[in-house]
């Protein structure tokens, strides 16, 4: 009985600890607050890349509607972890957090696994998709990388000092230099300049 009290006494100390932790750091989840909306516009121009593809030339529906769910399930989870930064940061607690941490872990397999189904056959479209995809599983994974460790699982601590996080803007950068540039196509280039994050 006394032991069981004992484990009881340690258990508490130890999420007490973890909970000052992870809520005295706001820096991480500053960050993470600034990039989500941009990540949240790119899921939804994921979309627009095949109206703008569509302009240029025929475009197999079946792909076209894949790559719209792309878009749809991105915009959707990014939605659900921005709900949840938010919920973090008015009220920290150890249940938010591991929420944050399930659904960085759903958006690594759910886009992935929607744009294998979606089998792309141009191969212009399904770079630019590809890309669009990379980069936001990118920086989600490096929102993951910036949560604090509790005090039982500080694995990240090294990988995190090494993390180059990108800000708002340099994101919007990457967007437009790896989803919206020229390809060379007259037609596909103009209607891609609508694709562009400002």
């Amino acid at each position: 009985m006394r032991s069981n009290s004992w484990q009881k006494c340690v258990l508490a100390v130890v999420l007490m600890v973890a909970l000052i932790t992870t809520g005295c750091s706001a820096q991480w989840i500053s960050v993470a607050l600034a990039d989500l909306p941009v990540l949240t516009q790119m899921a939804l121009n994921i979309a627009s890349l095949v109206a703008a593809l569509q302009s240029g030339q025929q475009m197999n529906p079946a792909e076209a509607v894949a790559i719209q769910n792309v878009s749809a399930e991105a915009g959707r989870d990014l939605n659900l972890l921005q709900s949840l930064y938010d919920e973090y940061k008015a009220n920290p607690d150890a249940a938010t957090l591991q929420k944050i941490e399930d659904e960085i872990n759903a958006v690594n397999q759910n886009l992935p696994a929607l744009l294998q189904t979606a089998n792309i056959s141009n191969p212009t479209l399904n770079g630019r998709v590809t890309a669009a995809v990379n980069l936001i599983l990118a920086t989600v994974d490096s929102f993951a990388a910036l949560i604090p460790p509790s005090v039982v699982a500080s694995t990240r601590a090294a990988a995190r000092s090494k993390l180059n996080i990108p800000s708002a803007k340099e994101l919007k950068q990457q967007w437009n230099q790896q989803v919206c540039a020229p390809t060379g196509n007259a037609a596909l280039d103009v209607a891609l300049a609508g694709c562009a994050i400002r």
